[in-house]
């Protein structure tokens, strides 16, 4: 008996034993920290974060930061650890961690993470910003890496990111397809897309991002997706003031002043800017008529050249002003004055079928235009003492104005004779008033996860007054066209809501969101007495999942689909008749309907962290219905090709893209991106003979060497093979632009650079047409190749005392509680 007692008490006391050391291994503690830039201070996102058991390095957790840089483990047992972080472009950081059942909560603090750069064979390679970084959404490019902009515009900055076309009239499309401009995450202040860019000088610029798929957080409207550009703040105590000049054959002259001033709770800032370049240009084409016209021309060849002058000059004036640490505002003003002149002559030639002259024209047109434009933005932003929750509220209101007139004069012979002259007059006015209204709210949600959800409304009015006037020999006077001559009146109003919601499982990150966008196009032309009043009400899912693979946390796995949507612009519905080449006429269409995508994307990105070479490569669908482009037409009386916008056809595209960024030494990099892609248009109705097909490759190269003495020379290049279009191709297109850069003085106050822009002089624009009424070849060529010089000289002093007297206990103190400050053009 008193052994059976003994042996009781001693399984009991083993069994207390046992169950104390169980309860001691499953005590559980919270790790957690937030990585951000050493240089800017600003946090890193979806930087791959590990903590690794310190005895054997197995991975005992993973996760990525989210974009405040905040990460956190909930469940960490006792033990010692070794957290690693790693992102592209970025030194690898490794911390030890000691964690103990006494202590239910570890943070790790702000880890500041070091750009990769050493000093290696007397070659100086500066700490700086990786030049090309992937996110989740989206593709990041550093502005101040591209030499071969230095002196630019935001157009220049675009011409050197992959993946982005810029046509010799400076149109720009993502893919071949349409793209929509922010400015630090809002749409432009000023204008179309080619307007907003030509407006921003390239020194201004901080990064451009590329977002192929937006998520249900941003506007639906843009097949090709959203360019982001995002400007250059300075939110610290103190002052920074910038000058800019430069100079470039071609008599183009350059200048600009930015500057701001950061004083306790107010920060200040403004800029003014100024432009003024002239351009050569020369085209030709060549057609064959098929079905031979009244006058029985077959043939029909055209040339032309011209000459444009243009200039703007404008800037912006705001101040940030911070209530307190929860609240502030920014309020900001701005300016843009543009004007210009043109000149054009065109050799006009008829021909019969055996190629003898029955007419000859020569055409003249001058013309000139003034455009005067503001803009003025409020923002709000409530934070709480809830981390990453925030309010924000931002309003602008933009007026445009444009006043153009232009003349025509073609005089034609015959071989009998010549005829009398055609004259025309014309004078337009346009004003484009552009409201912005929106607010955003984001929330954390549980331990991982966010929630945000936003309300937007934008209101567009335009109103247009053109007037043609026809000299009549007969009378010798000039009176109005009506054919030619319109009143115009568009509105666009569109309501918009969208919910998100991001989180994440281990190595599995996902955001899914919905937008929702009820549009109203409404437009009447007083002229012709014909209306446009259409309601479009659409709904726009979103998907994003970014899987780290185990084991392998600097290698990615990025999954996206997103729906967009093309609406025709008051260019294309309005019914105007632009007959500056008469025989090539130009009209809208107030029929168009909406185009709607569907995008899937799949992409696996690497970074190598010893090396810092980083490779991105995917594919990707999309498929638009009801697929907006023009369409030319010949009127077999007159001889005429009429070109339109039309809802033509299903375009589908099919892709694959490789990007690699080799860093070969220290002080040479590459970056090279191809893509490949096979579109099929296929036509409906009476447009299905329409159906075309095509493999277009595209290969863009950026070799910059990074050499002793803060010397940079860059040698940007681009090929792209044609391109299929409704009624034939676009042919092939290429380019080669070669920078330099020497930074001076000490912290490289001055930087001076020498850039040659299409080295070759090789970048033209080219068509190829093939329907059942004509065969026609296009090409056109303007000044593209530039040598410009430019001057950059900067200077301040950032000191949070320097202002600081006493503080007081409701003044903030720190950046981290500021907002951005907007709209810095």
């Amino acid at each position: 008996m008193n052994n059976r007692l003994l042996l009781v008490c001693v399984l009991l006391c083993g069994y207390y034993h046992a169950s104390a050391q169980d309860n001691t291994s499953n005590a559980t503690v919270k790790v957690s920290g937030k990585a951000v830039d050493d240089v800017t201070g600003k946090p890193v996102e979806y930087a791959s974060v590990v903590l690794l058991h310190k005895p054997d390095s197995t991975v005992a957790f993973g996760m990525y930061t989210q974009p405040t840089g905040n990460f956190s483990f909930a469940a960490v047992k006792p033990g010692g650890y070794v957290l690693r972080i790693t992102y592209m472009g970025y030194e690898k950081l490794e911390k030890d961690v000691r964690v103990t059942a006494a202590k239910p909560t570890v943070s790790v603090g702000t880890l500041r993470l070091h750009a990769a750069g050493k000093v290696l064979s007397a070659v100086e390679v500066k700490a700086e910003k990786p030049a090309f970084s992937m996110q989740i959404d989206r593709q990041v490019f550093d502005a101040g890496s591209m030499v071969t902009a230095d002196g630019g515009t935001g157009t220049d900055l675009l011409k050197n990111v992959p993946g982005i076309d810029v046509d010799i009239d400076d149109n720009v499309s993502l893919r071949g397809k349409s793209v929509t401009i922010y400015v630090d995450g809002k749409p432009s202040p000023f204008g179309d897309a080619k307007t907003a860019l030509q407006m921003i000088p390239a020194e201004t610029v901080d990064r451009v991002e590329v977002i192929t798929n937006p998520s249900a957080k941003y506007e639906a409207q843009g097949g090709g997706g959203i360019i982001n550009i995002v400007l250059k703040k300075d939110k610290a105590i103190g002052y920074n003031v910038m000058f800019n000049a430069g100079v470039a054959t071609r008599g183009q002259v350059n200048g600009s002043v930015h500057g701001s001033f950061r004083i306790r709770r107010f920060n200040f800032f403004a800029n003014y800017y100024g432009r003024y370049g002239t351009a050569v240009g020369s085209g030709f084409s060549n057609r064959h008529n098929l079905v031979p016209d009244s006058s029985n021309a077959s043939y029909f060849t055209q040339a032309n050249r011209s000459h444009n002058s243009d200039g703007s000059h404008g800037g912006r004036i705001g101040m940030d002003y911070y209530l307190d640490k929860y609240n502030s505002f920014g309020l900001s003003e701005g300016i843009n004055f543009s004007n210009g002149n043109n000149g054009n002559d065109i050799l006009l030639n008829y021909l019969d079928a055996d190629k003898q002259a029955l007419r000859t024209g020569n055409r003249h047109n001058s013309g000139g235009y003034y455009n005067p434009s503001n803009n003025t933005a409020f923002s709000f932003r409530h934070t709480t003492d809830k981390e990453n929750e925030e309010l924000t509220a931002y309003v602008s209101y933009s007026n445009n104005k444009g006043n153009n007139n232009s003349d025509y004069y073609t005089q034609y012979e015959k071989p009998g004779g010549t005829e009398d002259p055609d004259r025309q007059s014309n004078t337009g006015f346009n004003h484009n008033q552009f409201w912005n209204v929106q607010s955003d709210y984001t929330t954390p949600l549980g331990k991982k996860g966010k929630f945000e959800a936003g309300v937007k409304g934008t209101f567009q009015k335009i109103d247009n007054d053109y007037t043609a006037l026809v000299f009549n020999n007969d009378s010798n006077e000039f009176e109005k066209s009506e054919d030619l001559s319109n009143i115009y009146s568009y509105q666009q109003n569109i309501y918009a809501g969208y919910m998100n919601l991001a989180s994440a499982f281990g190595n599995l990150g996902y955001q899914v969101g919905v937008r929702v966008e009820q549009a109203q196009l409404k437009g009447y032309s007083f002229s012709q007495d014909t209306s446009v009043n259409n309601r479009f009400f659409n709904v726009f899912p979103s998907l994003f999942l970014k899987y780290n693979l185990p084991n392998a946390q600097d290698q990615s796995l990025i999954f996206n689909y997103a729906t967009r949507v093309d609406r025709p612009g008051f260019n294309e519905l309005l019914p105007y008749v632009n007959n500056s080449d008469p025989q090539n006429i130009r009209t809208g269409n107030p029929e168009l309907q909406p185009s709607l995508t569907n995008k899937f994307e799949l992409s696996y990105s690497h970074y190598y962290p010893k090396s810092r070479n980083f490779l991105n490569t995917g594919v990707y669908y999309s498929q638009a219905n009801d697929d907006i482009d023009r369409i030319s037409t010949l009127d077999t009386t007159t001889g005429v090709t009429i070109t339109k916008p039309m809802n033509l056809a299903t375009d589908q595209d099919w892709g694959a893209n490789f990007t690699y960024q080799l860093h070969i030494f220290q002080w040479w990099d590459v970056t090279s991106n191809l893509n490949m892609e096979y579109s099929k248009l296929t036509g409906s109705g009476s447009y299905s003979t329409l159906t075309n097909e095509y493999l277009t490759c595209g290969l863009n190269v950026n070799s910059t060497l990074h050499l002793p003495a803060r010397f940079n020379i860059q040698l940007q290049g681009h090929y792209r093979t044609p391109r299929v279009s409704p009624q034939g191709t676009t042919k092939a297109m290429n380019g080669l632009d070669l920078g330099f850069r020497k930074e001076l003085l000490k912290n490289h106050a001055l930087a001076i650079s020498v850039n040659i822009s299409d080295l070759l002089n090789t970048q033209q624009f080219s068509n190829h047409y093939e329907t059942d009424a004509f065969i026609q070849d296009y090409e056109r060529k303007r000044t593209t190749r530039y040598i410009r010089l430019n001057l950059r000289y900067r200077f301040g002093k950032m000191d949070p005392n320097m202002f600081k007297k006493k503080h007081s206990s409701d003044e903030p103190v720190e950046d981290e509680h500021a907002p951005q400050s907007f709209q810095r053009l």
